[in-house]
């Protein structure tokens, strides 16, 4: 653990990953400190961006949407172009994820689409705007992802699936604006929700319990900085044998082993990308060794996790 997280800081770091939707005199009377104290905690842990965001899980597929996976190599580019490369990408489409990794590729990013046709029209505008940077890039549709929570904290396991629904549900206006409004933080009062949207406390709360009843919110979670945990972020490509057997001996694995953070099963080269944070290279050459011991693993392709430049559950404009 990092310095600078005490036991208590640290409590409430268990108790929110357990439920992060836990009332503030509720999480005090866990923690056995007061509700002033607990709330001051938790506010400095987010100012120090040790919490970076309290959200909700947004499943995006009952809305009718794909999501894809695009690896890009840089030629020769300067930071500045960089990141305005990121930052066109994150502001003009429906970005999930953008960030830089390394080995192969230099940057990935998930794209969320109507269809199979307007994606390839998104990424041939991105090509045609940066011809002079991208050297080459590699697709993959993501067809399911497993959110586990951090069972580095505790022993406690939780894990929430999105993506990967046939079964489309309808919205009106009023409610992709609360989603929208929830979208950066799930702890905000059904007060100051109504306020946003122009509805009363009691409606906004019905047509989240409406949406959480279709599976469209699927819980909330809290998201911490690896950095600021002292952790080292990597994602592990595999192309595994294919079988129903395989698939979910390899769900057990992940769902028990503290080191995954995300699971994602993929359509394209590879079957699944594993998100792992671990305290530093040896632990991650012993996942390996662990994973490699266990399943018939055809290939595999691990790129360090530099940042994520930025992040969006429900990148939706209506």
């Amino acid at each position: 653990m990092p310095d600078n997280v005490d036991m208590k800081d640290l409590r409430i770091l268990r108790e929110l990953d357990q439920n992060p939707d836990l009332f503030l005199n509720k999480l005090a009377k866990k923690v056995q400190v007061s509700q002033q104290v607990v709330d001051y905690r938790v506010k400095n842990l987010v100012k120090r961006n040790i919490i970076s965001k309290i959200i909700p899980m947004i499943d995006l597929s009952k809305l009718g949407f794909f999501l894809y996976r695009v690896h890009i190599r840089f030629r020769t580019i300067s930071s500045e172009r960089r990141r305005e490369f990121e930052d066109y990408i994150f502001k003009n489409f429906k970005c999930f994820f953008i960030g830089a990794i390394g080995g192969k590729w230099d940057e990935y990013f998930d794209l969320f689409s109507e269809n199979s046709q307007k994606f390839q029209d998104d990424l041939t505008i991105i090509n045609e705007k940066f011809s002079d940077i991208i050297q080459e890039y590699d697709i993959m549709e993501i067809t399911k992802i497993h959110l586990f929570n951090y069972k580095y904290l505790s022993r406690f396991v939780d894990e929430k699936v999105i993506m990967g629904s046939s079964i489309r549900e309808k919205i009106d206006e009023t409610d992709y604006k609360i989603l929208s409004t929830i979208k950066n933080n799930s702890r905000s009062s059904y007060l100051d929700m109504g306020f946003k949207v122009k509805l009363s406390r009691n409606a906004v709360k019905e047509r989240i319990k409406k949406m959480s009843a279709k599976g469209i919110i699927v819980g909330n979670r809290m998201f911490l900085n690896s950095k600021a945990m002292k952790k080292e972020s990597y994602k592990l490509l595999l192309r595994m044998k294919s079988g129903t057997e395989a698939k979910e001996k390899l769900m057990r694995f992940v769902k028990n082993t503290e080191e995954v953070i995300y699971f994602l099963e993929l359509l394209g080269k590879y079957d699944f990308d594993l998100e792992i944070e671990v305290d530093n290279r040896e632990k991650l050459q012993e996942f390996i060794i662990k994973l490699r011991n266990n399943f018939n693993i055809i290939d595999y392709d691990l790129m360090p996790l530099f940042y994520d430049y930025g992040s969006d559950f429900f990148p939706i404009r209506e």
